[in-house]
């Protein structure tokens, strides 16, 4: 369940560059006026995304919520999960 959580979060970052922006700077406030109920091992998954968003001197913010969706198995532009590779 933890991945499909995590999966909508970043799914909705992707879409919503304004709850992107809040995601950033303040989480807790941005996923409660989202509609998330987040328990402490999300949210300290959603941290692990805000670092890995804020790493590598910048870049293609949405590009790296499209690599981290994937790789919680969530596709970034649908509803259906990312079937699991062989």
């Amino acid at each position: 369940m933890r991945n499909e959580m995590v999966g909508a979060v970043v799914r909705r970052a992707i879409e919503h560059p304004g709850f992107r922006e809040g995601l950033m700077e303040n989480p807790e406030q941005a996923l409660s006026e989202h509609g998330f109920a987040l328990e402490k091992e999300d949210l300290r998954e959603i941290e692990g995304v805000r670092s890995e968003l804020r790493g590598d001197g910048g870049g293609d913010v949405e590009q790296k919520l499209i690599a981290i969706a994937e790789r919680y198995g969530i596709d970034p532009e649908g509803d259906r999960p990312i079937p699991e590779q062989k």
